[in-house]
């Protein structure tokens, strides 16, 4: 239920209140709600980034003209699945969902084989990410995808050994400073 003083703030002019409101953890779902349909794109970004915003919110979301709203939704934790999936259309935020520890592994899968490097590199960190996957990101053409690979803390040991002997330097120092292989 939206509390007078949040139904206040939300019917008012004021932008930096309602930004402040939208980001403001004890903010009542319903008055997160409202605020999705607030004029100011950084109010709806801060509902769209709120731990708290409800998955009906942020699937409307998922469709606001601001990128950076989708972006939002993109990675919350409370983004359905299907939102998640539509949003993979959207090639300005396609690499925000692979990033996402609840997208489907159906669609790591596929996007896997994207040629956005920044998707591909999403996915070798995405902590959701199966061993199957990581080991044939490991062995992708562009060596930032590896680097991102040896940088995700479920990488197997297996990976991490043949990643240290990578070719290209800059994969073996990421590999040598994953937690795994630091000395107590």
């Amino acid at each position: 239920m939206v509390t007078a003083e949040e139904l206040e703030i939300i019917q008012s002019d004021d932008e930096n209140a309602k930004s402040m409101l939208a980001n403001n953890q004890d903010t009542s779902t319903e008055a997160l709600d409202k605020l999705s349909e607030d004029e100011g794109q950084f109010v709806r970004i801060r509902v769209a980034a709120n731990v708290n915003t409800l998955p009906q919110t942020l699937a409307k979301l998922s469709t606001d003209e601001s990128e950076y709203v989708r972006e939002f939704v993109a990675e919350h934790h409370n983004t359905p699945v299907e939102t998640l999936i539509a949003l993979s259309e959207d090639r300005l935020i396609v690499s925000w969902v692979a990033g996402n520890a609840n997208a489907p592994m159906e669609l790591l899968n596929k996007l896997s084989k994207d040629e956005d490097v920044f998707v591909r590199i999403s996915i070798a960190v995405n902590p959701s990410t199966r061993m199957g996957l990581l080991d044939t990101l490991s062995r992708d053409a562009d060596e930032n995808v590896r680097a991102a690979v040896a940088k995700n803390p479920i990488t197997p040991m297996h990976i991490l050994d043949r990643l240290s002997k990578d070719d290209n330097e800059d994969v073996q120092t990421v590999v040598a400073e994953h937690p795994s292989r630091q000395k107590s």
